[in-house]
């Protein structure tokens, strides 16, 4: 064959998923041991002088690393890092292969870690690959061009998925808000090299079969079968008009996940160089290695900016209730990070319990293979609690954090005392007024006082139920990063008697009618309303307005998309549980997917005082045994808490939960971040990519000319933006009309048919929050939400 394609570059290496293949731990210990294993096979190499010496193997995740650190000897470890000089091991500055889940404010510090770890030895990473997971948020991004990074090789699998830019095999930069860059080979599969034959096995994978047709050769005809697939793909690739002289492709040691490495490799490149080199050449080479054939041969490769949305986010809503807990675990961190400012204790060991355990979470397996085709297998309940049990540590780590940060500001680790004095702790650097709350464990108190210590204000103050006691409500403003000491005192019993003299209350005590003297009770079974909302429902109904009062807008849209109202979606198993989902694609649902709006059956006035008034609707809805959504509504503030009760059933059907968080604000802009990085939903990407459904680190903002609206996802980090139907796929042109469509919190779905959880069956509330506030930079308006996210830490201090 005559090509202008010369150079075939082998990236030799294992795909790292903790779990899938098995048991977390014996996929670590496997990982560990194949760099041991390359060690030993690289040194034996070049001691004899075999084709072994030109063994090249790439970690292509420094987790590995850190495990094969764990169990390896000094010697192990100074072989280890010689051969890393040498060039014949690669290493990559990627963690883990992550969803957008991933703490990237701690992944930052993890990176910079790796690179004093390697600098001790004279070594700096400048690369970085991922591999099967087909995005990565900007944070992680900026985490490594922030610590040196300069070229990230990507293997994208299409599987409910799709390459960004509309080709594959092709480089780009990728640039931040600062103008620094990443270079990135948008890659193939990373078994690309195993459909090609380059390991020779007479047993066709599905993805040869997929690229070049079935075929039935025998072993001694497997290097011919290379040379024949291999030919075949770089004529495509010229007849596509791919300009390099080179062909980029990764192998695995056998074709499967969590693969040994496979000397033989280096057998077959020599082999095949000694037939066929005079046509074309094939290089083992490590990252670094790959790096610097290609750089200088792409400078002129396309700049862009944004997100490269992971397709695979949608996996998380699987275990909706493990990731309730996993986000709680991050909140508590960043809590706790503001209080370090105070105390100025740092305990590194808890951090790092956190940080390693919250990565860990956030790799983006979840489950074994078998999750959804055979639920009941042990090894699947096994790879499902390990997984949470990542989240639960992570959690641990970050509550144990938290009470010695505030022990050091001045918890007494009591709540006891009918009165006493409490300190509220703001985390926020912005100066803002902020709900306070705490709980006294008592049966009774049946009044309170509560005085600022420095201002000597009283405080308006609610008494409501508590699991434990009773819960104490007031608000206070505070400058930013302020403490403040309020003492509260038990007060007399008010008294209970009903004023009589005049139509307002009848002996049932059921206050129906309208009047003067008490001209809120009355409204409350029809609907809510402050000096900044007003919400009206009726049951049958349902939800009939959500107006905004300081814009005089409607923000309540109608159908499925009504506000405070939850959405359960089926599709009905037809082919079995693995092929229904298999077939929708890239969609979420089959083309006969059902949609159920919940049916407004009851409300429930569950407080009413001067500082909120919380009520629950409660809503029949398909797939649920329970579904109700309880509003507090602030008396003083523009600022609205509600969560969604559910008790969620068990089905084998494709199915989705979602509440509805689409405005009337068509001006609005919709702004969420992406790994601690702003960015407006289908504009802020690169073209080419997911722009179904986004994970949001706290929610989202609707930025008009007038206003700002915050909107607080607390416990559930999917958003689903567009019509509620299967549809033709439009992948993103960052057209301004992509910002303007409907938005769904996607709590959870059993979508996919491998590793993620069929089973969603559970009790649970989602929390969500919407506030007003006045309209300042993106920048701060981001901010004013993770303040929102992060609230005030509030304690008994004495």
């Amino acid at each position: 064959m005559t090509h202008k394609i010369r150079e075939v570059y082998i990236v030799h290496h294992s795909h790292t998923d903790v779990g899938y293949t098995d048991l977390q731990e014996q996929v670590i210990y496997n990982q560990a041991n194949n760099i041991r294993r390359a060690v030993e096979l690289i040194e034996n190499g070049i001691k004899n002088n075999t084709t072994q010496k030109d063994l090249k193997w790439n970690c292509e995740t420094w987790y590995c690393v850190e495990q094969f650190f764990k169990m390896a000897t000094e010697e192990e470890k100074e072989k280890f890092f010689d051969l890393v000089k040498k060039g014949n091991i690669g290493l990559s500055a990627n963690y883990l292969n992550f969803n957008d889940l991933a703490d990237c404010k701690y992944l930052k510090e993890k990176i910079h870690t790796i690179q004093e770890i390697c600098g001790e030895k004279g070594i700096q990473i400048k690369t970085a690959m991922i591999a099967d997971i087909n995005g990565i948020s900007m944070g992680q991004r900026d985490a490594l061009i922030e610590n040196g990074v300069e070229f990230l090789y990507t293997n994208i699998h299409t599987h409910h998925g799709m390459y960004p830019l509309y080709q594959n095999q092709k480089p780009y930069f990728w640039e931040n808000e600062n103008g620094q860059r990443l270079l990135v080979w948008n890659g193939e599969h990373y078994n690309l090299g195993n459909a090609l034959g380059i390991v020779l096995n007479k047993n066709v994978n599905f993805m040869t079969e997929n690229y070049f047709g079935k075929k039935n050769g025998d072993v001694t005809g497997l290097l011919e079968n290379l040379h024949t697939n291999l030919a075949a793909s770089i004529k495509e690739y010229e007849e596509n008009g791919y300009p390099y002289d080179f062909y980029i492709t990764s192998v695995s040691g056998v074709f499967s996940d969590n693969a040994p490495i496979n000397p033989a490799i280096a057998d077959t490149v020599a082999l095949f160089n000694e037939k066929y080199g005079e046509e074309v050449t094939m290089h083992m080479v490590t990252l670094q290695e790959l790096y610097d054939k290609i750089r200088d041969k792409v400078q002129d490769a396309p700049v862009y900016r944004g997100a490269i949305n992971d397709w695979w986010g949608n996996g998380v809503g699987s275990t909706p209730y493990a990731v309730k807990h996993y986000k709680e675990a991050v909140r508590l961190n960043h809590i706790c990070d503001r209080l370090e400012e105070k105390t100025g204790v740092h305990n590194e060991e808890l951090i790092q319990a956190y940080g390693d355990n919250s990565l860990l979470y956030a790799e983006h397996t979840w489950g074994h293979s078998a999750t959804v085709t055979n639920p009941y297998d042990t090894m699947v309940t096994n790879l499902d609690m390990r997984k949470n049990s990542y989240a639960s540590k992570a959690h641990e780590a970050a509550a144990m954090r938290k009470n010695e940060q505030c022990h050091k500001l001045g918890d007494i680790l009591r709540y006891y005392n009918l009165s006493g004095k409490v300190k509220a702790v703001s985390t926020s650097h912005q100066k803002r007024v902020f709900p306070v709350e705490f709980y006294v464990e008592t049966l009774s108190l049946s009044a309170v006082k509560v005085t600022d210590d420095k201002t000597k204000q009283e405080m308006e103050v609610q008494l409501s139920a508590h699991p434990r006691g009773v819960l104490i409500s007031f608000l206070a403003e505070f400058e930013p990063m302020e403490e403040k000491t309020f003492t509260y005192e038990e007060q007399p019993a008010p008294s209970q008697t009903l004023f009589t003299r005049t139509a307002w209350v009848g002996a049932e005590r059921v206050r129906d009618i309208v009047n003067t003297y008490d001209p809120e009770s009355y409204k409350l079974p029809y609907g809510l309303e402050n000096d900044f909302f007003q919400i009206k429902w009726k049951v049958g109904e349902g939800i009939t307005s959500f107006y905004n009062k300081k814009a005089e807008v409607e923000m309540c849209k109608s159908g499925l998309e009504t506000f405070f109202t939850p959405v359960y979606e089926r599709t009905e198993i037809r082919k079995g549980v693995y092929a229904e989902r298999s077939l929708i694609g890239r969609n979420i649902r089959g083309l006969h997917a059902e949609q159920y709006q919940g049916d407004l059956t009851d409300v429930k006035i569950l407080d009413h005082g001067p500082v909120f008034t919380k009520v629950e609707l409660i809503f029949t809805l398909e797939g649920t045994y329970h579904s109700s959504i309880v509003i507090k509504m602030y008396r003083h503030l523009p600022k609205i808490e509600f969560s969604y009760r559910v008790a969620k059933t068990l089905s084998e059907d494709i199915e989705s939960l979602y509440l509805p968080l689409s405005l009337n604000l068509p001006d609005a802009e919709v702004m969420i971040q992406n790994g601690g990085v702003t960015m407006r939903p289908g504009i802020d990407q690169l073209p080419g990519t997911n722009m179904e459904y986004y994970i949001a680190d706290e929610g989202l903002v609707y930025r008009t000319k007038d206003q700002t609206i915050l909107v607080n996802t607390f416990d559930t980090p999917l958003l689903y933006m567009g019509e509620m139907e299967s549809h033709p796929i439009l992948l993103c042109d960052n057209k301004e009309e992509n910002n303007k469509r409907p938005v769904y919190s996607w709590i959870m779905n059993n979508t996919w048919e491998t590793n993620f959880k069929m089973d969603l069956s559970g009790f649970s509330e989602f929390r969500y929050g919407v506030e007003i506030v006045e309209q300042g930079t993106a920048e701060k308006d981001m901010e004013s939400l993770s303040d929102n996210d992060k609230g005030v830490v509030t304690f008994i201090c004495g």
